[in-house]
Order: structure tokens, then sequence, then C-alpha cells
């Protein structure tokens, strides 16, 4: 899904918020791209009306919201636009639940009949509130980037309209507007709020707690939240250059090559650039594709069509880890017999790593992340012939600690043991059954204490990052938590309960291994903790990560 913010240069920081309140909510893949006008002026080089022209005080992105059919080339496709001072509070893609081919642009349709009448004459930056025909429509629109209504707004009609006009969506016959539920463009101060009418993106389209005026603004406290909870996690929080669409980021050998093909593009007799045909062809034969391979299924038939129905052609995951390490797709039954090593997503991929310790054959296996995830997977693990780091701890700097938001928490004290079982396909690889393993962990439990055991089975995804989260578990009166290699192991140490692990797990060096340890487990200490999460800080990484090839280098680095 394409969003695009338009950025505004007196406020650059709303941007960034913006945009950490899409990413934290978005059940999916979302490419955001910032209008930013200075980095659009060949696309559109034409000076703002002045006020006296127009009847409005123009912000920088007026115009450039126009252009949004253009940037994406008038595809068929549905693409949003949102000013830079929403926060979201609910799922993006939601919106999509709407959308019907047969409007040019979807939009909030403001009643102002139905809106609190607000007192003041000026916003909170001290700029007045002028009033003009559907005001407030145009700060949040779904294009239908191919339809004919659409396809009207290239950068010379937009070069020659009237703000004014293009803000009263003058140019699109009422026929093509769509509505959109005004929860989603929430006007702050303007909207009340009941138990069946509650908003879904905020709005502040008055000014927000970031001017000193707007320090008491209603639902200012849920922007405050969403600033500290950015600046606290400091997780992919670089503003996108904004470019008319971004190229991705590329290791830097693709990326020359991007380049020196823009070159011969232009000048294909190399008088200039001195790239021709023939050398380019030579460069592009320099890309080593051998590094690995990225076993998708057992066989081509098997190729899994979920990825297919989300617009993938096989799992982006290994699509970007290849991307970052020069390696390339495949099924497992076409490099079966090679030594070449091999890249693995997930427990389900347990006879390609059994194969691979037979044969001694080196492989990476890829998984959520040991910790810094929310309701998105931001972090995922990669580990070089294991399914967990297993050691030992290397000393690493802070940083990549400090990007996930972690914060050093004491080991307290509680009553209760919780157990937390893996999952039954993990036990697969061990040939262990899960009822049995949860029947003989309770049978020696009860040979060293008389505690109370509390089970936390595996939950779905989204009940567990959200509704009954490990923290929230381990609040609950927990003296240690015992599992068998659960990532719930790490989760505990850095919320600050012992755990005892009882298979190979990640959290081996800061825990206990046996159940006789169950009333005295060992508790490491601040500094031990630390330096064991910083050490797994560089052994996850985020997609952008594996796919620029900072992954690939970190895991094959010489430390």
């Amino acid at each position: 899904m394409k969003i695009f913010i338009g950025h505004d240069s007196r406020e650059p920081e709303l941007t960034e918020i913006c945009r950490f309140s899409i990413l934290k909510y978005a059940s999916s893949e979302v490419e955001i791209h910032v209008l930013d006008k200075q980095q659009l002026d060949d696309e559109l080089s034409r000076e703002p009306d002045t006020p006296q022209q127009s009847g409005i005080e123009e912000a920088e992105h007026l115009y450039t919201r126009f252009l949004i059919p253009h940037l994406v080339g008038f595809r068929k496709e549905w693409a949003l636009y949102v000013d830079s001072d929403f926060i979201f509070l609910d799922d993006v893609y939601k919106l999509l639940n709407f959308a019907s081919n047969k409007y040019a642009v979807m939009v909030a349709k403001h009643d102002e009949d139905k809106l609190k009448p607000y007192k003041e004459k000026n916003k909170l930056n001290g700029r007045p509130i002028l009033e003009y025909p559907r005001k407030y429509w145009t700060s949040l629109m779904l294009f239908n980037c191919n339809h004919a209504d659409s396809r009207k707004l290239n950068p010379k009609f937009i070069q020659e309209a009237s703000g004014f006009d293009l803000l009263k969506l003058s140019h699109i016959p009422n026929r093509s507007i769509g509505d959109l539920p005004v929860e989603w463009n929430w006007l702050v101060g303007l909207y009340e709020e009941s138990a069946y009418f509650k908003p879904r993106a905020l709005h502040f389209a008055m000014g927000g707690p970031w001017f000193p005026a707007g320090k008491k603004v209603e639902y200012g406290a849920l922007w405050s939240d969403m600033y500290v909870e950015y600046h606290d996690s400091k997780i992919d929080n670089e503003i996108i250059e904004p470019e008319v669409l971004q190229q991705e980021s590329l290791p830097q050998e693709i990326f020359e090559i991007y380049e020196k093909i823009k070159q011969y593009r232009v000048d294909p007799q190399g008088l200039y650039y001195g790239i021709t045909k023939k050398t380019l062809t030579k460069e592009i034969a320099k890309l080593d594709n051998n590094a690995v391979y990225a076993v998708e299924a057992e066989t081509m038939s098997e190729v899994n069509s979920k990825h297919e129905q989300k617009g993938h052609l096989y799992d982006p995951f290994l699509q970007s880890f290849i991307l970052g390490s020069g390696g390339q797709i495949t099924v497992w039954d076409k490099v079966l017999k090679e030594k070449t090593p091999v890249v693995l997503r997930g427990v389900t991929k347990r006879k390609q790593m059994a194969d691979c310790i037979k044969n001694n054959r080196d492989y990476y296996y890829i998984d959520t992340g040991y910790f810094g995830n929310g309701r998105r997977k931001l972090y995922h693990r990669i580990t070089k012939n294991n399914m967990q780091n297993l050691g030992p701890v290397i000393h690493r700097p802070r940083d990549r600690l400090a990007a996930t938001g972690w914060k050093a928490k004491k080991m307290r004290p509680g009553g209760k043991i919780l157990l937390a079982p893996p999952s039954q396909k993990l036990l697969k690889i061990y040939n262990l059954d899960l009822a049995s393993w949860i029947k003989n962990t309770l049978a020696e439990l009860a040979n060293y204490t008389d505690r109370e055991v509390v089970i936390r089975e595996k939950q779905s995804r989204s009940v567990r990052v959200a509704q009954d989260t490990m923290e929230m578990a381990l609040d609950k009166d927990i003296h240690c938590l015992v599992t068998f290699s659960s990532i719930a192991a790490v989760e505990a140490v850095l919320y600050g309960k012992p755990a005892i692990v009882l298979g190979p797990s990640a959290a081996h060096a800061v825990c206990s291994e046996t159940l006789e340890d169950i009333e005295t487990p060992f508790i490491p200490t601040l500094d031990e903790v630390e330096e064991w999460a910083a050490h797994l800080a560089y052994c996850q990484f985020t997609e952008l990560e594996m796919r620029d090839g900072t992954a690939w280098r970190i895991l094959n680095e010489d430390v």
C-alpha cells in the first residue's frame, strides 16, 4: 500500500510521528513516501498563490498531494494521501475496505452542521482560520490512480489550477468523489466521541501539543504518547528521503550497476559516461549470485500461494535476504545435492535443516526476532547453523540495543512459576510431544517445589502482541519462567524475571538450565544482561538491513 505524507518544512517532526503511527498499526507492508515540495520542483515548479489571489493560506503540500496519481504512473491501484498533522490509532489497511472503483477519490466529507463550534479565530500557531467549501476534505484522500478523473491530474493541469479549486475538488465531478468514514479524519476539537463513534485517525487541524498553546488540546496526550514512543523506540525512524518514488535500499554493487544503467539509458554510445552495452554486460556478469540458495519450498509445485495473494511471487523476507547476500531463490529438490549454503525460514523447514546437519552443509535460519517487536514484526533473527544464537556472547557496541528501546530492569521477586511450552512444530524437531513434555515437566517440578504453576501455552500472534503479552503474564506474581527453547526465556530476562531453559536457547547464558534450580534460579547482574542483550541485538535484523546487505555483513564478519 503506497502512502504519501504531506511534509511541512516548518514542522518536520510531525511527518515522523505520523509515519511512526501508520507503521505501528499497519497489518501488512506499507510503502511510505514523503511529499517534500523542494524535492518535487522538477515535477511541479510553480510559485504558490498569495492569500489575496486564492483566498486561502497555502501549505507546502497543497499542490503536491494532487500529483500522487501521476507519481505512481496512473497505475491501477489505490494510494493514500495524509497531512502530517495526523496520527493513526488503527490499521490503515482498513481504509481499503471502503474502496470502490467507481470513484476517482474517496474522502471524509465533513458536514459543518455536525461539527462542534470552534470559538477561536486563529489556529494554535496563530494563523487565521479561513472558511471555504469542502474544508478539510483533501487532508486525507484515497486516490484511485487509474480512474479517468484521476488521470486529469498531470503536472501541467496542477501547474495551471488554483489552489482554491484543487482543495474544493472542482476538477472532479461529484459522482466521482466517494465517502470515507469521518472517524478516519477525526477533526480534533470538532467531533464528539460516543460509544459508537470513536476516532481511528486523529487530525490536529487546529494545531496540537507541539505548540506551546496546545499543551491541553483534546487528545493531545495520545499525540504526546506517540511522540515519546517514537523517540524511546528509535525503531526504523529515519524520514524516507522524499524523491518522486525513491529507489529502494540495495547493496552497493547493485546500486552502482543501477547508476550505470541510468547513464547508459541517456548515453548508449558512451560519449560522456563511457558506459556502452558491452561494458554494461561485463559489469552485470560480475555480480555473484551464488553466495546462498534461498529455499522457498520442497518443489516448484509446492510453492505457497499465500505470498501471491499479498502481491509477492515468494516470501518477501527471503527476497530481501538474498538481495543483500548475493544469493538466488530456488526450491529444495533443485539444490539438494549441492554444497552451497541455504537460507531457510521457519520451523517447517526441519527436513532441510536435518539434511544440512547430516551433510555438514551451512544454512542460515530466519525467524521472529528475539526482542524489539510489537504488533509489527520489525526484527527477524538470523542464525547460522542453528535456530537460535547459542553463543558465545560477543562484546558488541550498544547502538543496535539502544535502537530497540530496551531499558534495563532489575530482577523482581514473585510467587508462582510460569510454564511456557514451545509450539508442537518446534518440539517435532527434537522428536518431542507437547502434551508429554508438559506432563513430564510438571512432574519433575513437583520434586523440587510446591509453588503454583501457571501454564501459558503458545497463542496466536495477534493475542500475544496485544491482549496477553509476555510482559503482562510475567507481571502476575511470577517467580520464574520455565520453557524448553522458547523466545519467552529471552523476554523474561529482559523484563526482569529469571528463567530456566531445558533446550537449546539464546537465553542460556543468563538462565539456569535445570529444574533443580527452581527455588534459587540463576540471577544475572544488570551488566551481564546488557552485555548479552547487546550481543543478541547484533543477531537480529530489519527487512531493510537484510536487503541492503547489513545482515549478511554482520553474520559473516570476523569478530
